[in-house]
Formats: C-alpha cells, sequence, structure tokens
C-alpha cells in the first residue's frame, strides 16, 4: 500500500508541481492576403490623394480560390507566467524536436505577470502594423506624413543632456551639408544609415515654440547593422492618408509586420502578388523598410510547413538560427529590406525561387544579433 500511495504521489506531482521551464513550439500561421468568417484580414479604405478617387483594392481571397497565400507565423507557448509547465508536459516537449525549452528565468523576470506579457505583446503588435503601414504606403510611392518627438536618450550616447522629451525633430544636417527634413518617419533611419559611427549630425528641433539646433556625435547600432545611431528614443504621431485595419485578435509580438506589409501591398496591387503560392515569412519591420530579426525562427519554420507553405521569407540577420534547422520541402529566402521581400515573392511566382539567395554556412559564422 505504501508503494501505491507513493506513486499515486508521483503522478499528482507530475502534473501538479510547476517546472522552471517554459517551451516555445510551432504557433498557428494566419493568411494575411485572406478573411476569416467574411471579415478580411487586412481592411483598407479612404481616398487616394492623386487622383481623389476611393483607394482601388486587389479581392480578398478564400480558401481553395487557387490564388497565393502569405502566411505570418507565430510561436505558442507553454509554461509562462500564470501558465506553468508540468512534468509531463515537460518530458513531451524534450522529445519533440520541433519545440525549444528554455528555463523559465531565462524567459520572463520573476515577478512579471501574465497581464504584463499580453499588454507588451500587444503594444508591439500595434507598433508592427504601423510600422508595416508606413513602409508599405512608401514602397507604393505614396507620402506619408509624420511628426517625430523625442522621447529621451539612449543612456551613454551623446545625446544625452542635449535632448529633452517633447522635442519635436525638424531637420537632420548630415556631415555632407545636406539638410533632410523629417516630414516622415522613415527619415530619420534612413538617413542614419548612411552616416558612419562617431559622425557629427546638426538635429534641428522645435523646443517650447523655438528651434534649437543641436550637434550629436553618431554611436554604434547593434551588430550587423548599416550606418550609425542618433541615440534618441522617438515616437511617431503618422497621418496615414487611408484608414487599414488588421483584424488580428489574440496574437502579439513584432514580428509580423513584413507579412502585414507585403499584405497591403498586395491588397492595393493588381493580381496575386503570390502567384499560386504558399509563401510563409517572418521579420519585424521598421518604418524604413528594414527587415529586422526575430525570435523563434526556428517554430515559425516548422509552423509554415506544418500549414502547407513551400517558401519562407527570414530576416538575413536570423539565417546563423536558420542554417542547419530548415525542415525538408521548405525552401528559405533570405531577406534585408521589404523591397527584398517584395522582389522574392514576385520571383517564387513566376517559379524563379530556386535563384533567390539563402542562409548559408557563413552567414551562420557571422552571428547576427536577434531580438
Amino acid at each position: 500500500m505504501a508503494g501505491m500511495a507513493v506513486l499515486a504521489a508521483a503522478l499528482i506531482a507530475s502534473f501538479t508541481v510547476p517546472m522552471p521551464y517554459v517551451v516555445e513550439g510551432p504557433g498557428p500561421t494566419f493568411d494575411v492576403t485572406g478573411s476569416s468568417d467574411g471579415t478580411p484580414m487586412i481592411e483598407i479604405s479612404g481616398t487616394d490623394p492623386s487622383t481623389g478617387q476611393a483607394v482601388s483594392l486587389d479581392p480578398v481571397r478564400t480558401a481553395g480560390d487557387g490564388t497565393g497565400e502569405l502566411r505570418m507565423v507565430t510561436v505558442s507557448e507553454q509554461g509562462g507566467p500564470g501558465q506553468r509547465l508540468n512534468l509531463v508536459q515537460l518530458i513531451e516537449a524534450r522529445l519533440d524536436r520541433r519545440d525549444v525549452v528554455v528555463p523559465y528565468d531565462e524567459a520572463y523576470p520573476g515577478d512579471v505577470t501574465q497581464e504584463d506579457v499580453t499588454r507588451a505583446g500587444q503594444a508591439q503588435m500595434e507598433s508592427s502594423q504601423s510600422t508595416a503601414e508606413v513602409s508599405a504606403l512608401e514602397y507604393l510611392g505614396w507620402d506619408v506624413p509624420a511628426t517625430m518627438t523625442v522621447e529621451g536618450a539612449v543612456a551613454g550616447s551623446d545625446a544625452e543632456g542635449k535632448v529633452q522629451q517633447g522635442d519635436v525633430l525638424v531637420s537632420l544636417t548630415t556631415p555632407d551639408g545636406q539638410v533632410h527634413a523629417v516630414d516622415s518617419a522613415s527619415v530619420p533611419f534612413s538617413v542614419m544609415r548612411d552616416v558612419p559611427v562617431g559622425s557629427t549630425v546638426l538635429a534641428t528641433m522645435t523646443r517650447d515654440g523655438e528651434q534649437v539646433a543641436v550637434p550629436i556625435v553618431t554611436s554604434a547600432g547593434d551588430d550587423g547593422s548599416q550606418g550609425s545611431k542618433l541615440g534618441v528614443y522617438l515616437s511617431a504621431d503618422v497621418d496615414l492618408p487611408v484608414d487599414i485595419t488588421v483584424n488580428l485578435e489574440k496574437v502579439g509580438g513584432p514580428s509580423a509586420g513584413t507579412m502585414f506589409a507585403l499584405g497591403i501591398i498586395d491588397r492595393m496591387t493588381p493580381g496575386d502578388l503570390a502567384g499560386g503560392q504558399s509563401i510563409a515569412g517572418t521579420g519585424a519591420i521598421g518604418y524604413d523598410g528594414q527587415v529586422q530579426a526575430i525570435g523563434g525562427i526556428r517554430q515559425k519554420m516548422w509552423g509554415a510547413v506544418r500549414d502547407g507553405a513551400a517558401w519562407f521569407l527570414a530576416p538575413s540577420a536570423n539565417c546563423d538560427e536558420v542554417v542547419g534547422h530548415v525542415p525538408d520541402g521548405l525552401g528559405v529566402v533570405k531577406v534585408s529590406t521589404l523591397d527584398d521581400a517584395v522582389s522574392a515573392v514576385k520571383a517564387i511566382a513566376a517559379g524563379q525561387g530556386d535563384t533567390l539567395p539563402t542562409c548559408t554556412a557563413s552567414d551562420a559564422q557571422s552571428g547576427s544579433a536577434k531580438s
């Protein structure tokens, strides 16, 4: 009887004692060109300022109509705040090569709550939609006015003590003497990509109703990033010329930005951008159309294959995680910009996907930074 009691206690513990780990696995994927229950994933309305006419949109795709798919991918998680992992789940994850097991204290601070996680994920999702909207419309040649406001300076940067919260960025004068008016959200980022680290940039700003010009010595950005950084945190008040709504609930994080941008471009241009192909992808995107690194790319590739994608767009900065981990049957194309992503989709649609650049061993050795 004692042995049975011990066994019963062990069984109960295996289901009830929380394990100090988090499991990341393939999450659901969503076709950003499609619809759910008759509601398009991406809705666009308004007037084209260049014509004065209602914006022209491509029809919404429906499953099984023979048109292509542009699938955003996600990572599912077990063991986070409020949903701690048990021993049985941990063992199952260890046996599934698609899953990654991470120590809990590496994934979350000890005092974070599920509400904190949800709130942060929603904020990142909203930001990714904003950057996708701006980058997509500017790719299409639209003007997207914005006011860029300083929220603070990066600690240790030359901007610290020189800029103030609430400063409105008016222009940037680069070392070659060229003045760049900051009239859209993409300008500060695109300008700084061409400025070497250690250069002096003159930031002209409006402060308390007066214009001030502040010289700032630029600093290095993340590993592998191009150009330099001004060392300021900016918020963007964007004046979109059309209304764009992404209808997606209970999904957070920044990594769908590139696919949202592709979805907007597909809706606003004639024809089926994917040409009947099922193409998945990931990547945060900047206002200037730069595709940025994300987390969980291995799980996202598995999710893409599971849901029928034959091709996958991966941020170049994630190549070190891609090499050696591509599921059978999936062609991976590395992209660094929205231009790259659109060109890749068009090439795949034309049957030329095998000619596109992919992640290689040399990319893996470079050890690109991830976010």
